[in-house]
């Protein structure tokens, strides 16, 4: 059974994964020219964005209950906020205009943001 202060930890694992297999399938459907690949991408990304919102909550969760305190963890959850913004906006631009440059821009930022995010989520557990 997943504990309160786990369900953080194994939640938060399926939202880079899904942004960089979204982001790898929108990369190969605009290579080889497959639409059905960019719908799959798509759903990632809207996957992804549930498991996003849902890691955050539990991170709030696992702070309020005294796992860490907010000034241990204020800085993971500043950039795992803007990783949920800009995962808004990635999964809302791979429906609408995939390739457009903006959405290109957005990917980008959303992938500077997973890295901060995942490496001060890091240092909060490991050191």
């Amino acid at each position: 059974m997943i504990g309160e202060t786990a369900f953080h930890p194994f939640i938060s694992h399926f939202s880079p994964a899904l942004f960089v297999a979204g982001a790898a399938l929108l990369f190969l459907a605009k290579k080889r020219d497959q639409p059905e690949l960019a719908a799959a991408a798509s759903l990632n990304f809207s996957v992804g964005l549930l498991a996003v919102i849902l890691a955050a909550f539990s991170g709030m969760i696992a702070v309020d209950i005294g796992r860490f305190t907010s000034e241990q963890a204020e800085g993971h959850q500043g950039y795992s906020f803007i990783f949920v913004i800009f995962y808004g906006i990635c999964a809302v631009y791979s429906y609408v205009r995939a390739y457009s440059s903006t959405a290109v821009l957005f990917y980008v930022l959303n992938f500077l943001a997973m890295i901060a995010s995942v490496y001060s989520g890091y240092r909060l557990v490991f050191y």
